[in-house]
């Protein structure tokens, strides 16, 4: 729209150029891409300024009757007349500037009180008027509760839902019944303690903001101690059992319950800023510290692993070693993702997008864990010191550290719309990964299964290795033309590999379950059946990046991507600052 240009090609004398607002001879060419010529104006000028001078109705149809003869006593007494209609004038047209159309003076009021609309050329942009009735209709929250943020309300909710599923889900598995009671009056503490914190800040007009925070953290405080000592418990009383077979099962097992206890005690105990707590650096120093030190209590428990799986191969078998060390390698890959992005984010990308996802990632495994006792999720399964690799426990807990205040402070991330294609590529790259070490699962369980150590015979864990092996090749097929094909092609590919994954991990689902009952999983196709509509909906949900003229331009919004954390300048800073002109008043061509 840089000028007015003549002789364009594409527009000739052409019947459909009568009104080049709304026309066009090429159909690819947008009607308000250029102003019109001064010739163009003259014709389209020409009938409107001469209906102007015509009368807007016949004659006599529109005329205004002379009532000032008529006696005003004999009217009313004849009865209350019906208003007549003024004649539409040169002064009643839609406004030139903003296509109002004024409103009629009238004893009821309906005309005067109908909503006056203008729109801009688009047809899509409200005025100002209706702005304003938007925002009247909107729900205004009560002014002692402005002081509540959602991110603190929706942890105060994570919290209060992880503790409640704790009481229905197992809790250990041992014969120690003292375990269980002790966490069943610790998970109710905690639910008192959670519902007092509330009604002591909001219920008092002037609350004690120290004695909220007291009530919080003493409170929460047990559920925290009898997740970590259920933990430790388990540990010291597997060592002696480390190489021996367990025909009962393990001394004390951790079951779901524990990991969900310990997540709502984690996200609850940190006190929230509207009870007047604000992170500082301590406390951000302390998260750290905190989500390294889950860091190295997954590391000890690797480590206890790989004594017990060695130990094994002389006293159980070596099939069982084997299987075990095919699950540990799962457990540590997904590990390594979600503490890497968090401590080391340098090592998965130069942005923080990994931590976003990561965290979104263990997010859902949470809303599983939540229906374990439904669905009984093989993720979630209990496990033991003394029989495989404990990882659910650290990496919930990491979950809460992650998303706790202090935490996200230390790390701050902008989001920007171009931030959907970062995250479509981490959730292939996701995929590649995890199927990769599903692939490694499936050829050991083939090995383990003549032994009918796993479920399943040789040859459908041998599929299940092919069919995760197409899961990894579709996955870094859809990253390498998110990166580097065009924006178009690489759009529709991402759409097709998403597709792929979705209907492939379904069938596989289907075909796991009904062979040996087993239901979505890493290796049952539930991970690429999530991750393929992830990215599908990153990919095709989202607006994309716009042009200066409001257009969708998903070449812009790729290569503003591409250059995504790599240190290149963005195509959207090449592109100059228009707004001072876009908002100085042009005289119309011709006026």
């Amino acid at each position: 729209m840089a000028g007015t240009r003549t002789g364009d090609p594409r527009r000739g004398d052409s019947p459909d150029d009568a009104d080049w607002i709304f026309a066009s001879s090429d159909p690819r060419t947008l009607p308000t891409e250029r102003l019109p010529s001064r010739s163009e104006f003259d014709r389209y000028a020409a009938p409107l300024l001469a209906r102007r001078e015509e009368p807007a109705l016949p004659p006599g149809e529109g005329e205004t009757a002379d009532l000032s003869e008529i006696d005003a006593a004999a009217l009313r007494a004849a009865g209350k007349p019906r208003r007549p209609r003024p004649a539409v004038g040169r002064g009643d047209e839609p406004d030139a500037a903003t296509g109002v159309i004024p409103a009629v003076d009238g004893e009821d009021g309906d005309a005067a009180e109908a909503p006056r609309r203008s729109y801009a050329r688009s047809g899509t942009t409200p005025n100002a008027e209706d702005d304003g009735r938007a925002q009247l209709s909107t729900i205004t929250i009560p002014a002692r509760f402005q002081d509540l943020g959602i991110f603190d309300a929706l942890r105060d909710v994570l919290a209060l839902i992880c503790l409640l599923a704790a009481l229905t889900t197992s809790f250990t598995l041992g014969a120690l019944p003292v375990v269980d009671l002790v966490g069943r009056i610790a998970l109710g503490i905690a639910l008192v303690a959670l519902v007092a914190v509330h009604l002591l800040r909001w219920i008092p007009a002037t609350p004690n903001l120290r004695l909220v925070r007291a009530v919080r953290i003493i409170g929460l405080l047990p559920a925290l101690l009898t997740a970590i000592g259920t933990i430790v418990a388990d540990l010291v009383l597997s060592v002696p059992v480390l190489f021996a077979s367990l025909p009962d099962g393990p001394p004390v097992g951790l079951g779901v319950g524990v990991s969900l206890l310990l997540l709502g005690s984690v996200v609850g105990i940190e006190p929230r800023a509207h009870e007047g707590y604000v992170p500082q650096q301590r406390a951000r120093a302390w998260s750290r510290r905190l989500l390294g030190g889950v860091a190295g209590a997954a590391a000890l428990a690797l480590v206890v692993a790989l004594v017990m799986i060695v130990g094994r191969v002389f006293t159980t078998g070596w099939q069982y070693s084997l299987n075990t060390f095919g699950s540990t390698v799962i457990s540590v890959v997904l590990l390594g993702i979600v503490l890497g992005s968090a401590l080391r984010p340098d090592l998965l990308g130069r942005d923080r997008s990994w931590f976003v996802f990561s965290t979104g990632a263990v997010g859902g495994l949470v809303v599983l864990a939540l229906a374990d006792n439904t669905v009984r999720l093989q993720f979630a399964a209990p496990a033991s010191f003394a029989t495989g690799y404990v990882y659910l426990p650290f990496l919930f807990a990491a979950f809460g550290l992650m998303i706790s205040r202090s935490f996200v402070r230390s790390m701050p991330v902008s989001f920007r719309r171009a931030d959907w294609l970062v995250y479509t590529v981490r959730a292939m790259e996701f995929s590649a990964l995890l199927h990769a070490a599903a692939v490694l699962w499936h050829l050991l369980a083939a090995i383990t299964g003549t032994a009918g150590i796993t479920l399943g015979g040789p040859v459908l864990h041998l599929v299940d290795a092919a069919v995760c092996a197409c899961f990894v090749a579709v996955s870094l097929f859809a990253r390498k033309a998110l990166l580097e094909r065009p924006a178009a092609l690489a759009r529709a590919t991402g759409v097709v590999a998403s597709v792929v994954l979705v209907v492939v991990g379904f069938l596989d689902i289907i075909v796991n379950s009904i062979a040996i009952g087993a239901g979505a999983g890493l290796t049952t196709g539930g991970t690429a059946l999530a991750v393929g509509v992830a990215a599908a909906l990153m990919l095709t949900v989202p607006a994309p990046v716009r042009d200066e003229f409001g257009a969708p331009d998903l070449s812009r919004m790729f290569a503003d991507f591409r250059a995504h954390g790599s240190g290149r300048e963005s195509l959207l800073a090449r592109v100059p600052d228009v707004t001072e002109e876009r908002s100085r008043k042009k005289s119309f061509p011709g006026s």
